[in-house]
């Protein structure tokens, strides 16, 4: 299998107006794919990012150091203003059972019915049934893209923000925050401020929602805390 690791770039994020990550430079963040499709034919990617944004040996870095749970997202562009930067491509054997459990719901409350998949069988007809209390740490099965990445990245820094005790953040300021972030993309400028909106209405609940993945104990990461696997 190969697994391609990359530099997602960050210079567009607004860093400085954004509270309590006023000082923070970070031109990029250390990403890696790998190809899906192998597995059950989901033609898309499983992507990891890194909590490494300064230059760092590729060989030091794993999924201790994931900032939170991989995702399935689309390929990386790798043309454009925000292409990525490639850094390395190597082999590695990747079994199915390697491959994280996600969860998904047909409802957006705790008390709904929740599912999870597993295996690289990320489908919703694939879907077990669960509870929330036992999927509420998984990644869910929506497809991102880097725009959401970016995203994704600055909501992570401010909740471990919070945790130090650097910033009180409501979720009106989140709100804001999130479409500042997705206003500042160079894909958006022709995108209304209503669609934007939708964007951050979709994406930031969840977003919020879910414990910093460093706090989900090693036993449940990217694992549903059922006794049968």
């Amino acid at each position: 299998m190969d697994v391609h690791y990359f530099k997602l770039p960050l210079g567009n994020i607004p860093f400085k107006e954004i509270t309590s990550l006023e000082d923070i430079n970070y031109t990029y963040v250390y990403c890696s794919y790998f190809s899906l499709k192998p597995f059950k034919g989901l033609d898309y990617y499983l992507l990891s990012v890194y909590n490494v944004f300064e230059p760092t040996d590729i060989g030091e870095i794993d999924d201790g150091n994931l900032l939170f749970g991989r995702v399935i997202s689309e390929e990386p562009s790798k043309r454009g203003v925000n292409k990525v930067i490639q850094v390395k491509t190597e082999k590695r054997a990747v079994d199915e059972k390697d491959l994280p459990h996600l969860k998904y719901s047909n409802s957006k409350h705790t008390d709904g019915n929740w599912f999870y998949v597993k295996d690289g069988d990320y489908f919703a007809f694939s879907g077990i049934e669960s509870s929330f209390d036992k999927v509420a740490h998984l990644e869910g099965i929506s497809i991102y893209g880097e725009i959401i990445l970016r995203l994704r990245i600055v909501i992570e820094l401010l909740k471990k923000n919070i945790k130090k005790g650097l910033a009180e953040i409501s979720v009106k300021e989140f709100n804001e925050i999130a479409f500042n972030i997705l206003r500042s993309e160079p894909s958006t400028k022709k995108i209304s401020d209503e669609d934007i909106q939708y964007g951050v209405n979709n994406w930031l609940p969840s977003m919020l929602m879910m414990p910093l993945f460093e706090e989900v104990p090693d036993i449940h990461k990217e694992r549903v805390k059922d006794k049968k696997k």
